[in-house]
């Protein structure tokens, strides 16, 4: 019924303003019939050594051919990384900044103006989108998903709100699970270490009566740091079915569950706490999805695709007792318990960080996928639904959003070596909040291992539940944050040109980037005259710069990756309302890492004995953090080492590894300035059996 009544009053009014960025591109690409070779992929493509990728465009097309640059990550660059969280991967992207919130909290972005809460990055798990509309971010130690779950990587480095919608505004990441058909039978690990880690993983492979599964499981705590405290635990599930009732039908059932606990808190010398002391607080989580893909083959040349799926999280802060009141939040003439006590009556929800609430993601999506000589389109029509509810973040019972979207991706081929790429999306939430993005790209074939690509995009960013209708009332002080229903989306424009080539004398590939982008209308936080802050569209800034990424196999025991990027970030001042007069107005300049660097170098010492090693490295940065701070981070370096021996056998193997981060220095300083990230050693056992 809410489905029925949304599209009723706000169908007919968005297919009018869709038309025209939606059906007349597809219009015209459907008029040019051209008699040639055709770049689009075909059959004899997927034997090549060019890998499919089809997070740019959703169209199945290689590295050559993709409207936007696209980093990789696959299995053998998973193992050899030693990478024991998700966000440990995209460290091996240009461009990309990890960050260390806590012991066991991690953030992520590109080419973003951060603070604790990155988001402007969409992150998916085999298409589905993880982003969080309750607090605008993605808590990665939410998903459920382990680094041995993980088949491969797909990292599109730009804009993609053309291909994806709002969330990837700055880019788009896709973690692509393994298949049933593809995977051991069983899979067994176990790993210990730093800070009292006890981590256990198993899944399992099989086909029942023409149904592939896989089923995993993995269980996972820590300590945290002894000056924190900042434990973890954590236990999930997933399970993957793949069924095949005809040939021309196919059918994925996804689902995943997760729980367990983390800690949050603001780990720099808050000005309204004790010199020296920092409030760290326990946060219990609850999380499931499910998804549902149907692909349908109507015949050689079109294909029916549909897709449905539900996100729900529960985030439950734990309350602060009458001690933390009086120590972290009462100014010093007001230590009475009873004012402690009097303050939690009044607001018997309060929570020290507000991260408290729930919120589910439901979405449903249909879209043609046709080609043929010349032409290859994805077209399609999407709703979503993003509700939350949070007493401190939203003060409401329940908020629900609905977004539609209408979306054309097409690869037009004008010559055998030259292919004109197009992508739109227009979002519809109401009469006043809609967004278009589109996309267009040239790439031109130079030679049969050498591309280059120019491109240029319109993005535009809805604002999420939060950032529009955060509302934060604290009875006996006052109003905290107030909504803003008035926002409108954020705006990027950005060029990029773009070259991709293979070597041919040895494996490996050089990709380089070039752009230049100008976000407008960023939606950032600002004080009133009552004290209150609220989101306003007044933020601005520009980025520009280069990035690289070299992988090399001179031999085939021995290859090595190198990602490099250069971003020259300037970013505008602008007035931050009634703030203390130091904070009135934030000061712009550099306000993300200029240099960052990562590489990976794998040697196979003997048939059975591994080595391989990462380094990171940033230089000195200012984040735009959550209250203000803009106290600069040292630059760092890191080196990760991991030695693996393995014993293999008919039908089964066993790997023993080592892995040291922050293997040469004792800690660094990583995002607060009061926290640092230690040097930690694991032990990791591994046994597959097919």
């Amino acid at each position: 019924m809410l489905y029925s009544s949304f599209l009723k009053q706000n169908t007919s009014s968005c297919l009018k303003r869709a038309t025209a960025v939606t059906v007349l591109p597809g219009m015209l690409t459907l008029s040019l019939s051209l008699s040639a070779d055709t770049l689009f992929l075909k059959e004899t493509d997927l034997l090549s050594d060019l890998p499919v990728v089809t997070s740019a465009s959703r169209l199945k097309q290689n590295q050559h051919t993709s409207p936007a640059s696209v980093t990789i990550l696959d299995r053998e660059t998973i193992a050899a990384s030693g990478a024991q969280t998700l966000p440990d991967l995209l460290a091996l992207v240009p461009g990309f900044q990890l960050f260390q919130i806590n012991s066991n909290r991690q953030g992520v972005n590109y080419h973003g103006v951060n603070d604790e809460f990155p988001n402007q990055l969409d992150i998916m798990v085999n298409g589905r989108s993880v982003y969080l509309p309750l607090l605008s971010t993605v808590l990665w130690h939410t998903l459920g998903i382990h680094p041995e779950d993980i088949e491969r990587v797909e990292v599109v480095r730009g804009s993609n709100a053309a291909t994806h919608g709002s969330n990837a505004f700055l880019g788009a990441v896709n973690f692509i699970t393994r298949h049933p058909a593809a995977d051991a039978d069983w899979r067994v690990s176990g790993t210990f270490g730093s800070m009292n880690s006890q981590n256990g993983y198993a899944s399992h492979s099989g086909q029942l009566d023409g149904l592939l599964y896989r089923v995993s499981v993995a269980s996972e705590s820590n300590d945290g740091s002894n000056r924190f405290h900042d434990a973890a635990r954590r236990h999930y599930l997933n399970a993957d079915f793949n069924w095949s009732p005809s040939l021309h039908d196919n059918l994925t059932l996804q689902l995943g569950y997760d729980e367990g606990m983390s800690h949050i808190g603001y780990l720099y010398p808050y000005h309204r706490f004790p010199s020296g002391e920092h409030y760290v607080n326990r946060q219990d989580y609850q999380a499931h999805h499910q998804l549902l893909n149907w692909t349908r083959w109507l015949d050689s040349d079109r294909q029916l695709h549909a897709r449905l799926y539900h996100n729900s999280l529960r985030l439950d802060e734990r309350q602060p007792g009458l001690n933390d009141i009086l120590k972290y939040y009462l100014p010093e003439h007001m230590q009475d318990p009873a004012a402690a006590a009097a303050l939690l009556a009044l607001n018997p929800d309060f929570r020290g960080y507000r991260e408290h609430g729930r919120t589910r993601v439901l979405d449903a999506e249909i879209a043609l996928e046709q080609q043929s000589k010349a032409l290859h389109s994805f077209t399609g029509l999407g709703i979503r639904q993003d509700q939350a509810s949070s007493p401190v973040l939203l003060q409401a019972s329940d908020i629900s959003r609905e977004r539609l979207r209408l979306f054309h991706s097409s690869a037009i081929e004008i010559t055998p070596d030259l292919l004109l790429n197009l992508g739109v999306m227009h979002e519809h939430q109401s009469a006043s909040l809609h967004g278009t993005s589109a996309r267009i790209a040239l790439n031109r074939q130079i030679t049969p291992q050498t591309s280059l690509r120019l491109g240029y995009s319109h993005s535009e960013r809805l604002p999420s539940v939060l950032e529009r209708d955060g509302n934060y009332i604290l009875y006996g002080v006052g109003v905290v944050e107030r909504a803003n229903p008035n926002l409108h989306p954020e705006q990027i424009q950005s060029w990029e040109l773009g070259l991709h080539h293979q070597f041919t004398h040895f494996e490996g590939f050089l990709d380089i980037r070039a752009f230049h982008e100008q976000v407008s209308d960023a939606i950032v936080n600002v004080r009133g005259n009552d004290n209150a802050s609220q989101k306003q569209n007044i933020g601005y800034w520009r980025n520009q710069g280069i990035e690289a990424q070299l992988k090399l196999q001179p031999v085939d025991h021995f290859w090595m990756l190198f990602n490099y990027s250069y971003l020259d970030n300037r970013v505008g001042d602008w007035s931050q309302g009634n703030q203390p007069i130091e904070f009135r107005r934030f000061p712009g300049g550099q306000l993300a890492p200029r240099h960052t660097l990562s590489a990976l170098a794998n040697w196979q010492l003997l048939p059975d004995l591994n080595l391989s090693t990462s380094y990171y490295a940033m230089d000195s940065v200012r984040w735009r953090r959550s209250y203000g701070t803009l106290e600069p981070q040292p630059g760092f370096q890191r080196i990760d080492l991991k030695l693996a021996k393995s014993w293999n056998g008919p039908g089964h193997g066993l790997e023993l590894a080592a892995v040291i981060q922050n293997a040469l220095n004792k800690s660094y300083q990583t995002f607060y300035e009061d926290h640092r990230f230690d040097r930690r050693t694991l032990v990791q056992l591994k046994l597959t059996m097919d």
